[in-house]
Parts: C-alpha cells; sequence; structure tokens
C-alpha cells in the first residue's frame, strides 16, 4: 500500500507529464496548421481570445465529454471532473443539479458543436455580458459580501491561493425559475468550490489584510485575464509591472531591485516557452503591454482596463502599484456593476457616438428634486379616480397643482422641467412652454402666444424658412394630433367651445392655430381687452387638455416677467380673473341676475364647459437669487402659498456635488467613476459645481485637446494642463471662447438673433434677411451650423437660444462701435419689410424696442429722431389699452429723448401725445415715479395751447390730489367742468332737493328704460368730458357721505337724455340706483335702476366702467334681496379691475365694502387679515413721497379705511395675534395715526365721514363683542347723532342690529324706558327690511325679538325665539 507521500509524487508526476505534453501538443498544432496565412497567422499566434470569434477557428477533437486540446490547457483542467482534487489538497465538493466548472462553462459558450469558436458576433456580446456577472458574483464573495463598509475595515473571505479558474462553478439560475426569466435578463452566478477556512484559522500565519486584499484582487485579475483570452493568451508572468499597467506607472529601477528574486519553477518555464512560442513571429512583439495585448486579442478596452486594473493591484507589491490600481473590493464591484448595468457604454463600448461628448438626457443628482415633480403630477390624474378624495373634490373644489423651481443661473432648472414633461408626454401629457427675456419685453400676452403657438405648430411642419409644408405629419409619432384624424378632433372642440370672433383673435396672436383652422383673419383689429384674452387662453386650455391628456404648462425665467405678465399669468394658474388681490372665493347664487362675471359672453358657446375640467398643472421657474422680497415675483409665490386652492411644491436646485459630477462624467466618459475623480475634482475647482458652467468647461476642454478621444483607449485627459487652466468667473466666458470659433458669417448670423432675445419669431428672421442689401449674411444658414452645434434649436414659429447665458455671450461679443450700426440695420429692415407687408402693427414691440437700443444720441437726423419718437408713441398707446401702464411709461420716456430741444413749438401734437401717455401710465402702473409724474404734468400744463389738451392730464392731477385731500379733488372737479363750460351750482342743494331730484328719474322706469337705451350715443366732446369728471365727482361726494353726489347722477341722467348717452352714463344709472336706496329707501325701483345699469354696460362692454358699477350696485343696492355673501366676489373684482385700470378712487370703495362686508358677513379673522395686508400691499405702490417737501403722501384708504379694520382684527386674534412677529410692514407703516381714535379724530377734521361710519361699525361690534357695553353704548349713540338721517347705508343693516340688542340690555340693567323705545324702533327697522331678503335678516329678527321678550320678562316666549335663532 503506498503512502500519502508516494500517492502526492505520483500525482505531481503526472501532472507534470499533462502540462508538458499540453505544451508540445500547443507547438504541434501551430506549426502544423497550413491553412493559416501569415497575417493571420501572426495575429491568432500572439493572442487569439475573443478574435477567434471572428475568425470562425477549428477546434478539434471536440466531442461529447472531451475537452478542446489546446484551447483551454493554460487553466491545467484537462478534463477536469468532480472527484479530482481541489487546490492545496483540499477535495472539490460536487456542485448543485444546474452548475458546471467555469471551462466547461466558457467552452459551452464559446464553441459549437462542430468543434469550431463561434463567430457570431451576437453569441461573443452575451459571452461578455455573463463573463461580468460571474466576475461580479466572484468579486462578492471574495469581499464576503461586506464591501459596503469601509475599505479599511473589508475583509477577504476567499484566500487568494484558491482564486483560480479551477476552483470556480457556475450557475445558470434561469434554469431554475425558466417562466420568470425576462427577455435579454441575464441570471447567472458563480462561486467558489473551496474557500482556503482552514489557512485562515491557522493560528500561526500572521496576516496582512491590505497585502491579502491586493492579493485577492491579483487572483481575481488573473482569472478574468484567462476569461477574457479564452485561456489562449501570453502568460501573465511574462508581463513586467510596468506593461501591465500599460506605462500608466513606470516603476524605478531601485524600486524593481529592492524586490527580492523569486525561485522560478517548473510552470513558469512552461509559461515562458509557451509565450515564445506564440508571438515569436508576431510583429507587436514591441508593443508588450498587457493593455495592447489584450486589445489585440479583441478584448474591449473597457474589460482591459479593469484586467489591468487588478493585477496592478499585486504585482511589483504595493510600492508597485499604480494611482489607478483598485484599492477597494467596493471599487471592483463599482466597476462591475457599471459594465452589468450599462454594457453597451461600460463594457463593448459599442456606442456609435462614443467619441463625441454627449451628456445624455438623465438627469444627476436631481433624483429627489425628479420625484417631487413626478408627484405633483401623480396627484393630479390621480385624485379624482380615487373614491374618497375624488367624492370630496367635487365638494370643496378641485386644487390646482403649482410647481416653482427656483436655483442659480445654469443650475439645469429648464432642463429638469423639460425631462419632466419629456415623461410625462410619453403617459399622453401635453407639453407647453413659454419663457420671458432678459433684453426684449415684447407685446403684451405675446409670451403666452408663443406656448399655444409652439403646441398648435405641431400640427404642421415648419421647415428651416417657417414656411409650413405639406409632409406627412404621422410620422411624428412623438406629437399629439399630428395625424388629420387629430387634427379634424382639435378643430372640432375648438369651433365647439369658441365662437368664430374668438377663434380669430386667437389665430391673430397665434399664427399656427390660423394654419391649421384655416379661418380668415379680422382685417382691422380692435383693441382686445386683457380680460378677454385671458378668458380666451383659458379656454383653450381647457380645449386642448382632457382628464386624459392634461397639460403641463411651463413658464420659464419668471424673474423676468413684467408685472401685467404675472397677473395674467397668476390668473391663469388659478383659473379666475386678472388678480392682483384674490379674495377667498364665492360662489355667488344662480338666482343673482345681476352677475357680470363674464363680459365678453358671446365670445364663448352657451353649453361652455366648466373650469374644473381644465386638466392643467402649472410650472413656473426663476433665479432665486435675482428674486429678493420686493420683486412681484415674491408676492406672486407668496398668494400661490397661501392660497387654499392651490396646492404648491417648491423644488430649489442647487450645485453639482463632487458625487454628483463624477456619476455624470463617468457615465459621459464611459470610464469607471473611480478613474474620473481626478477630472471631477479639477471641474469641480474651475466652476465651482455650477452644472451648466461645468459641462460647458468640459466641451471647452475638448476644443482645446485637453480631454481626447481614441478608438482603442476611449476618453483621456492631461490632468496637469487642466490644472493650470485659468478659472473663468462664469459660463459666459466658455461661450465666448466657443463662438469665437466659429466662422465670421456664423458669428454674425448669430449675433444678430442675439439682437432679439432668447427667442425669435420665424417671421421678424424673414423681414430682417435682407438688412445689409446684397452684404446680408445667410441667417438661416447660421441657424443651421449653429443647432448642429447645440447653440440654438427651433420648435415651430420660434428660433430659441439654448440658454439665455448663450445669447448674452453673443450679444457681447458685439463691438460697442459696431452695435448701433447693426441695430439700425436690423431696425430700418424690419420696419421697412413689416410696414410693406402690413404686418408692422405685430412687430411693433420688437421694432420699438431695437429703435430704443440705439438711443437718442445715436440718430442721424432729425427726421429719424421724429420717426422713433412715433413709434414709441405708438407702442406706449398699444401697450396701455391693454392694458400695460409701466410698458406705457416706458415707451413715453423713450419717445419723449427722441424729440428735439424746441418740440412743444415743433413737435406739438407728437409731444401731447408721449407727455399724456406718461402721466397715465406713470400714475396707473403700480411702479409708477412719482416724482416723474409730477414733472410731466406740470409740463402739460405749462405747455398745453386749450384746456381740451389737458383735459387727460387734469382728470390723472384731480386723481392724485383725492389720495391726499378729497375737498380739493372736489373743488379741482368743479373748477373743471366751468372751463369745459358745464359748471355745476351746488351752493342751494340740499337733501330736499336731491330728493326731488330722484323722484322725478323714478319715472325712466319701464317704457322709458327702453327710451334712454335707444338714444342716439353723445357726440359733443366736451359734454363727454364733464360726463367723465362727474363720474368721479359721484364717488368724492360719496365718500364725505354728501347727498350730492345722487344729485350729480341725476344731472348726468338729464344730460344723457337730452344730448344722447356714453359709457359715463352707465355710471350715472348705477349712482341712481344706490341713491334710490339710501336715500328714498325704495329697494324694489333701487334695483330696478341696477338692473337697467347692468344692461347698459354689457351694451359698451368696456371692462373700465366695472369698478364703477360694482362699487355702486354690489356696495349698496343688491345686498339688500341678495344673500350679502353673493356681493363678495363681484365687489372682488371690482378691485381687481380697479388696479389694472388705475381707477384709484374706485378702487377705494370697493375695497372699503369688500373689507366691511367681510367683516360683518364673519369671514374667518386670519383669512381676513390677509386680505387686508394683500389690499394695503397693491395699494401701497400708489403713493410715496412728495418731491418737494419730503414728506410722505398718505393714501386714505390705507389710514381711513384698512387701518381700523386692521386694528380690530389685531385684537380679535389675541396676544399672538400682536406679537411683532406676526405686524407686517404695512399698513402700519404707511399711515399718520395708528389707534382708531386717532384715526377718527383725523377724518372727522379732513371731513372723511364715510370713514368715521365705517370706523363706528368696527368700534361697535368690537365692543359688543367684548363686552365693553359701556364703549359699545357710546360708539352706538355717537352714530345715531351723526348718521340718523341716513339709515339706508351699506352698513346700517349691521348699526341697527347691534343698537337693539345694547339698547334692550341697557332697558335691562337701567330701566329706563327710552332703551325700549330705541330697541323697538330698531326691531320695527329690521322687520322692514326682513321682506326683502329673509336670508340676511330673518336670525337676526329673531334674535332681537327674543330679547325684546326677555327684557320685558316674557321668559317662555323668548325661549322659543331664542331656539329659533
Amino acid at each position: 500500500m503506498m503512502s500519502s507521500a508516494d500517492t502526492e509524487i505520483i500525482d505531481d508526476f503526472a501532472a507534470r507529464q499533462s502540462r508538458w505534453g499540453s505544451l508540445i501538443t500547443d507547438l504541434e498544432d501551430d506549426w502544423d496548421d497550413d491553412d493559416m496565412d501569415d497575417a493571420d497567422q501572426n495575429i491568432n499566434q500572439t493572442a487569439p481570445g475573443l478574435r477567434a470569434y471572428a475568425k470562425g477557428t477549428t477546434v478539434t477533437g471536440i466531442g461529447t465529454g472531451s475537452q478542446a486540446p489546446g484551447l483551454f490547457k493554460s487553466f491545467g483542467m484537462d478534463g477536469f471532473n468532480f472527484n479530482s482534487r481541489g487546490p492545496a489538497g483540499q477535495n472539490f465538493q460536487s456542485p448543485d443539479t444546474g452548475t458546471t466548472p467555469l471551462s466547461n462553462w466558457i467552452l459551452s459558450r464559446t464553441v459549437d458543436s462542430r468543434g469550431r469558436i463561434s463567430n457570431d458576433i451576437s453569441a461573443k456580446r452575451k459571452y461578455l455580458e455573463e463573463m461580468v456577472h460571474i466576475l461580479h458574483s466572484l468579486m462578492i464573495k471574495i469581499g464576503r459580501g461586506n464591501h459596503k463598509t469601509d475599505e479599511a475595515e473589508e475583509k477577504v473571505g476567499v484566500h487568494p491561493n484558491f482564486i483560480t479558474v479551477a476552483n470556480v462553478i457556475v450557475s445558470d439560475l434561469s434554469s431554475s425559475k425558466p417562466s420568470e426569466k425576462q427577455f435579454g435578463q441575464i441570471d447567472i452566478s458563480a462561486d467558489f468550490a473551496a474557500c482556503g477556512d482552514s489557512i485562515f484559522h491557522e493560528d500561526n500565519i500572521q496576516v496582512d489584510e491590505t497585502r491579502m486584499k491586493y492579493s485577492a484582487m491579483d487572483a481575481l485579475g488573473r482569472v478574468a485575464y484567462e476569461m477574457c483570452m479564452l485561456g489562449d493568451g501570453p502568460s501573465l508572468d511574462t508581463f513586467s509591472p510596468a506593461s501591465i499597467n500599460d506605462g500608466s506607472n513606470v516603476e524605478s529601477n531601485e524600486a524593481a531591485e529592492s524586490i527580492a528574486p523569486q525561485e522560478v519553477d517548473e510552470d513558469d518555464i512552461i509559461g515562458m516557452l509557451a509565450k515564445n512560442s506564440r508571438t515569436s513571429t508576431s510583429e507587436g512583439n514591441n508593443e508588450s503591454s498587457l493593455v495592447s495585448t489584450m486589445l489585440s486579442a479583441n478584448v474591449p478596452f473597457p474589460l482591459c482596463r479593469c484586467v489591468s486594473d487588478l493585477l496592478d493591484s499585486e504585482q511589483g507589491g504595493m510600492l508597485g502599484r499604480s494611482e489607478h490600481s483598485f484599492s477597494s473590493f467596493k471599487e471592483v464591484i463599482s466597476d462591475l456593476k457599471q459594465m452589468m448595468d450599462n454594457p453597451e457604454k461600460f463594457l463593448h463600448d459599442s456606442s456609435p457616438d462614443r467619441w463625441k461628448l454627449s451628456f445624455g438626457d438623465k438627469l444627476y443628482g436631481r433624483e429627489q428634486d425628479t420625484r417631487a415633480f413626478m408627484n405633483a403630477a401623480e396627484r393630479m390624474t390621480t385624485v379624482m379616480d380615487d373614491p374618497i378624495f375624488g367624492g370630496l373634490v367635487k365638494v370643496i373644489g378641485k386644487r390646482r397643482e403649482v410647481i416653482m423651481v427656483s436655483g442659480h443661473s445654469g443650475s439645469g432648472k429648464s432642463r429638469l422641467v423639460t425631462f419632466g414633461g419629456s415623461s410625462l408626454e410619453k403617459r399622453g401629457w401635453r407639453f407647453l412652454r413659454c419663457k420671458f427675456d432678459r433684453t426684449v419685453h415684447p407685446e403684451s400676452l405675446s409670451i403666452l402666444s408663443y406656448a399655444f403657438d409652439e403646441y398648435f405648430g405641431s400640427f404642421t411642419n415648419i421647415n428651416d424658412q417657417g414656411i409650413a409644408s405639406d409632409s406627412d405629419l404621422s410620422n411624428k409619432p412623438d406629437l399629439h394630433y399630428t395625424s388629420s384624424e387629430g387634427s379634424k378632433e382639435m378643430c372640432q372642440r375648438l369651433k365647439e367651445i369658441i365662437r368664430p370672433e374668438g377663434l380669430r383673435i386667437l389665430a391673430k396672436h397665434i399664427p399656427s392655430l390660423h394654419l391649421i383652422l384655416d379661418i380668415e383673419l379680422p382685417s382691422v383689429t380692435g383693441e382686445v381687452k386683457e380680460n378677454m384674452m385671458i378668458a380666451l387662453f383659458r379656454k383653450l386650455l381647457t380645449v386642448i387638455s382632457s382628464k386624459r391628456n392634461p397639460v403641463l404648462f411651463f413658464i420659464d425665467d419668471l424673474q423676468w416677467a413684467d408685472p401685467l405678465s404675472l397677473t395674467l399669468l397668476t390668473a391663469l394658474t388659478k383659473g379666475s380673473d386678472p388678480d392682483f388681490f384674490h379674495p377667498s372665493p364665492t360662489r355667488i347664487s344662480k338666482q343673482n341676475e345681476f352677475e357680470v362675471d363674464n363680459l365678453q359672453e358671446d365670445t364663448f358657446k352657451e353649453d361652455e364647459i366648466q373650469e374644473d375640467e381644465c386638466h392643467v398643472m402649472f410650472v413656473g421657474s426663476y433665479r432665486d437669487n435675482e428674486v429678493d422680497e420686493q420683486h412681484p415675483l415674491a408676492k406672486v409665490l407668496g398668494k400661490f402659498n397661501s392660497d387654499k386652492s392651490i396646492n404648491m411644491t417648491s423644488i430649489s436646485l442647487s450645485r453639482f456635488t463632487y458625487e454628483t459630477l463624477n456619476e455624470m462624467l463617468s457615465n459621459t466618459l464611459s470610464v469607471p467613476v473611480r478613474r474620473v475623480r481626478s477630472l471631477s475634482k479639477l471641474v469641480i475647482q474651475k466652476t465651482d459645481g455650477q452644472p451648466l458652467h461645468g459641462i460647458e468647461f468640459i466641451q471647452a476642454l475638448t476644443m482645446d485637446n485637453l480631454l481626447t478621444h481614441s478608438f482603442d483607449r476611449g476618453w483621456e485627459w492631461d490632468a496637469d494642463s487642466i490644472d493650470i487652466c485659468p478659472i473663468t468667473e462664469c459660463v459666459a466666458e466658455l461661450y465666448a471662447f466657443k463662438l469665437q470659433r466659429l466662422p465670421t458669417n456664423i458669428l454674425l448670423g448669430l449675433q444678430i438673433l442675439s439682437l432679439f432675445g432668447s427667442q425669435i419669431d420665424q417671421r421678424v428672421i424673414n423681414f430682417v434677411a435682407d438688412y445689409d442689401g446684397g452684404e446680408s449674411v445667410d441667417i438661416a444658414l447660421s441657424i443651421q451650423v449653429a443647432s448642429k452645434e447645440g447653440l440654438v434649436e427651433r420648435a415651430a414659429q420660434l428660433v430659441s437660444f439654448s440658454h439665455d447665458m448663450i445669447q448674452k455671450a453673443t450679444l457681447d461679443s458685439i463691438q460697442a462701435l459696431d452695435l448701433v450700426l447693426l441695430l439700425r440695420k436690423i431696425a430700418g429692415a424690419l420696419i421697412r419689410n413689416a410696414s410693406t407687408a402690413d404686418e408692422l402693427d405685430s412687430v411693433l414691440f420688437v421694432a420699438v424696442d431695437l429703435i430704443n437700443r440705439i438711443g437718442s444720441d445715436s440718430i442721424s437726423c432729425p427726421e429719424e429722431g421724429e420717426m422713433f419718437a412715433e413709434l414709441n408713441l405708438r407702442a406706449g398707446s398699444k401697450a396701455i389699452t391693454v392694458p400695460d401702464f409701466a410698458g406705457g411709461a416706458k415707451y413715453a420716456e423713450n419717445g419723449i429723448t427722441f424729440l428735439n430741444d424746441a418740440h412743444w413749438e415743433t413737435q406739438y401734437e407728437l409731444s401731447l401725445g408721449l407727455y399724456e401717455i406718461a402721466v397715465v401710465s406713470h400714475f396707473s402702473s403700480m411702479e409708477g415715479n412719482r416724482d416723474q409724474l409730477k414733472t410731466r404734468i406740470n409740463a402739460v400744463f405749462e405747455h398745453a395751447k386749450d384746456f381740451s389738451d389737458k383735459f387727460k392730464t387734469h382728470c390723472v392731477w384731480i386723481k392724485l390730489l383725492s389720495l391726499k385731500s378729497i375737498p380739493k379733488a372736489i373743488q379741482e372737479s368743479l373748477t373743471a367742468l366751468e372751463r369745459l363750460g358745464e359748471p355745476l351750482d351746488l351752493i342751494d342743494i340740499d337733501n330736499e332737493r336731491v330728493g326731488r331730484e330722484l323722484v322725478s328719474c323714478k319715472t325712466l322706469s319701464g317704457e322709458m328704460e327702453k327710451q334712454f337705451l335707444s338714444k342716439n350715443a353723445m357726440t359733443d366732446c366736451n359734454k363727454m368730458r364733464a360726463m367723465k369728471i362727474m363720474s368721479s365727482l359721484i364717488i368724492y361726494y360719496h365718500l364725505t357721505q354728501s347727498s350730492l353726489g345722487a344729485y350729480v347722477g341725476c344731472h348726468m341722467i338729464k344730460m344723457s337724455l337730452n344730448y344722447g348717452h356714453c359709457e359715463d352714463s352707465v355710471s350715472a344709472a348705477a349712482c341712481t340706483a344706490a341713491a334710490l336706496v339710501y336715500i328714498l329707501e325704495d329697494i324694489d325701483e333701487g334695483t330696478n335702476w341696477g338692473r337697467m345699469a347692468l344692461s347698459m354696460l354689457k351694451k359698451y362692454d368696456n371692462v373700465a366702467l366695472v369698478p364703477s358699477m360694482h362699487a355702486a350696485l354690489y356696495g349698496i343696492v343688491f345686498h339688500w334681496k341678495e344673500p350679502i355673501q353673493s356681493t363678495l366676489e363681484p365687489l372682488a373684482q371690482g378691485i381687481r379691475v380697479s388696479f389694472v385700470t388705475g381707477s384709484m378712487e374706485f378702487a377705494l370703495a370697493n375695497i372699503a365694502y369688500y373689507v366691511v362686508r367681510s367683516f360683518n358677513s364673519g369671514k374667518n379673522i386670519r383669512v381676513l387679515s390677509g386680505e387686508v395686508e394683500a389690499l394695503a400691499s397693491q395699494h401701497g405702490n400708489h403713493f410715496g413721497s412728495d418731491g418737494a417737501s419730503g414728506a410722505p403722501i398718505y393714501s386714505p384708504l390705507l389710514q381711513f379705511y384698512l387701518t381700523p379694520l386692521y386694528n380690530v382684527l389685531r385684537e380679535y386674534e389675541g396676544d399672538e395675534g400682536l406679537a411683532p412677529q406676526h405686524i407686517p410692514s404695512f399698513p402700519l407703516d404707511k399711515v399718520q395715526f395708528v389707534q382708531n381714535d386717532d384715526i377718527m379724530k383725523a377724518a372727522t377734521e379732513m371731513g372723511q365721514n364715510s370713514c368715521i361710519h365705517i370706523i363706528l361699525t368696527y368700534q361697535t361690534t368690537r365692543a359688543f363683542m367684548f363686552r365693553d357695553m359701556d364703549g359699545a353704548l357710546k360708539h352706538t349713540d355717537r352714530f345715531c347723532d351723526l348718521f340718523s338721517h341716513i339709515l339706508m347705508r351699506y352698513t346700517s343693516i349691521y348699526n341697527v342690529f347691534y343698537e337693539a340688542l345694547i339698547t334692550l340690555y341697557f332697558m335691562r340693567q337701567t330701566g329706563d324706558e327710552n332703551y325700549l323705545v330705541r330697541g323697538e324702533n330698531a326691531l320695527k327697522k329690521i322687520e322692514e327690511w326682513a321682506v326683502y331678503s329673509e336670508w340676511n335678516l330673518k336670525n337676526k329678527l329673531l334674535l332681537i325679538q327674543a330679547e325684546l321678550h326677555n327684557t320685558k320678562r316674557d321668559f317662555d316666549t323668548a325661549s322659543k325665539y331664542y331656539e329659533a335663532a
């Protein structure tokens, strides 16, 4: 019996014989292959590896149970079977079913049944991908699964001696669950048959964990090398450490000599002989690096790099490791995982554009932001389907989803929204977008029109010249409604919802809509009011959107939006009318016959769909570093956040972190994460982590050849040269460098585009194409080239710079001396060609913007200056009719600069027109310049030829006076009437005379109403001007509690009957209706007059009349018959329109009625406080400082109407409400008197009787609520003393109600019968009023009756009334 030692000797001898035999067989095979030509012989003998796939190499001797005789012999696994012994004499356990030795697995994947290496490319790719999965499994086993721990704590789970091909078994997991496997899914893993646990546990062995870890990596690298080379590559022992790392870290001679020589054993000799035999005739012997050898064997470079870095970990010892060597198991697993997850980029390196620097569509570091974005979209589409929340929405109303994305320039705001929009488009959403511009402010509403124009442009094919072609639209599967059937369906919906007149108006603003509707545009377009356009845009969104196809409406760069545009966008977002102040919505009763929600009702069909059916999510973006607390956008955001009907999602984008940038560079360059760290650090240092800056910096590196690509080695960079690159302050500098590389003619074309801002309408480009005659550059060619460079984009009829920083850099590249000349040429071509095409009006604001940038200092002749002034006058006139008063002021002031020094003599009409627009705009604009306003007013008063020329300015002057002193405004109004030849003698007019005038007006009901409405229009200009003055005079008298306002109204009615009616006749009718109620106490007749006034309002269709009408009718008349809550929304509408149209006196009246009505109807205290603050804020810009004295100009609205209520509300809120942090900066910082007693004293001195009336109402209610009955009685007594002669005021119901409760209380306390009489009289008055509206008065009446019976000690009856109340 042989000893164990003898057995080992025999086994060793047999193994040696097998290895030498294999070498001889290989040599014979190489020399006997006569069919191999010289070239192929050199390649295949050097390193056949995966190149054998392409050659279809024959492997002889393959049969059942046999192995390829030469191809896999270097594995040392001739005919491997599971009964052989593993490394170090350990038994190799038989694997489970479905497993196979690694060598057999390789053979099964690479050799077909005929014994030939497969030449199937797909088979090769699959082999590589499965190989990576196997290496990944092995790496996890080696790291004991603890690869998620710190690098210093990583432990080796498999001894390096056991990390060999012979010790690996492969498991095909798909065979156990074939039904669960998905197409293309790789379900394979590997394990070690033995791990060498006994070696780890030997006590006498000191383990160097770091050395052990590197040795394990080196062993895995050897396994990977053999798998890549199919066991047929040169022995790794023939490569030096320097060649293994491919020369990336050449070792010094001293380091090499410091390594102790090791004994060369027999296996090394065999390996060297085999190597020499295979490469002896190779032409590649001079290129001996490991990576070059593997590349020659057709191994993808990423795998070559991975193997090299694994082997680097051990070769030459720790001192011989390169900077690219793996330092942890975590890094190895990360590299392999990238190859598994994205094999095209990180394994096959087969992307067709891999040599191009493309950052793709992926968002890096924005996962949380993207999730928030998509969650908002999910809420919008799923809430109505939810059985619980859907029912709740139908009851309380649907909350609108709004997303606001903020961040610095270049932080990726637009990219985030575009990414989200593209994702939602795949789900059926429709994506509309528009963008505000830094430099160019086009016509109001045109920005919104761009969004719709781009969408409807998807129904047509727009070529490079902006012309629609007849090509087949069905070839655009990513666009909705691009087929002819979809287009027909859309057109049908448009015509069902919007009447032809409305469609024609829309088509005028949206060219692509005109193309698909094929309707005739109006030859002459009147001024379209803001409310109508907002209503039309809302209906357009309703048509486009549906439950199945919601709309994402994106508004970019809101920090540059003008105040009017913000207002319009706010109205669209909230689904309401243009809205500077948004009170809590109340639905008006359907029985209310006097509701005038839509002044353009004939624009829509009667069966129009409800606003709740508008499925739109609004998304805005802005630069947070350019929006402070005083920015108009900040106020809009504050409203959105506090509005309970809006669900606001705020997303703030930060800079790239080092990890995020590293991930992006790794994916972009197809280089492992660990290998791009050095580049990432440099980019972070140079760009401060700003995404756009970083991307442009990387692209600049490629242009400077500091970042290069080769097809065999991928992307490489010169870190030292990059490190010394200068740091650019902003991305604009990088764009400037990029632009300098463009051909001169291409750059000039882009410079022309940059003059128009970030986005340019194709029509404008067509108009300026011949700007310099025969010397003009081809702008279309410039767009084409720039588009390929990624500098510009085209969408429908718009050409846009890819980022506003590109536009800025392009504009800045124009030399200062060349800019004015270029502007003059472009402006001249635009005006000339647009005028010839009769389309100057459509590009007026664009042309005037160019003109104003030329400046008055650069005009070439007086005629040019006059033409520029006239165009500014035209633009200003158009702006204020929108109305856009901020724009009107800008155009007027610019136009004035183009006037000559003697313009009042030589250019009188032009000067007067510009100054009038400047006066109106500065007064009406929320951002008007008060000092400039007074300067312009004085100039008109000084130079105007007659009073008719001064009239418009004089009206503004009166309004300005009313903000400081109403008596002065009244006196100035009477003076103006005298100068117009329509004097009013009011000295002897008393209440009795007013009453008689009102009685005479009562005869105008019934048939007389028809006669009044059919009367011819007024034509006398002075009489029309007088009517305008008297319309304002009515409100001034009303604020002073004078009945003379009613007399003025009656006088206007008579003028209308005698000379024809005008717009101000409508205000006169409303005033008469109010006077009939509060003076004659004739509620029925007043209601009839109110109905007639509303009919007249519809006839004139002028939104500017809404403030005066709603103040009179909903403030004084209709609440006597209709539910009091139903009047709140019309009053709020009056407030909104007042701010829009600059009707400040009627803003005051509507606000006064609104806040009092809200207070008395029991609105939530905190909600009402917020509304008071909002109203004060909106009104705040309409007063400033007196230019002469510097003294503040205090608004009567804030001083006498908002502050008293605000004081009472703060008391109701308690201590918290009084805390300093809850006290806003207004209105208390804008008033002279803070306490209500002081305000009442000042109001008495200034004749503000209406203010006294309101304050007494507030104070009475407050005292009663706090049970300060003595104070309540004092306020009630004073009210009766001052206003007992006028009982039908808008607060009278509450004054009489509290008088009854207070006097009956004091009757019980004192027994004074006078109190009982007062209480009973108050009760009778409430009973009379309750006949008209039980809704408003029934409960109040029951409570007073209960109190009366309680006072008379009839407790049983009192109890019944209390219960009923």
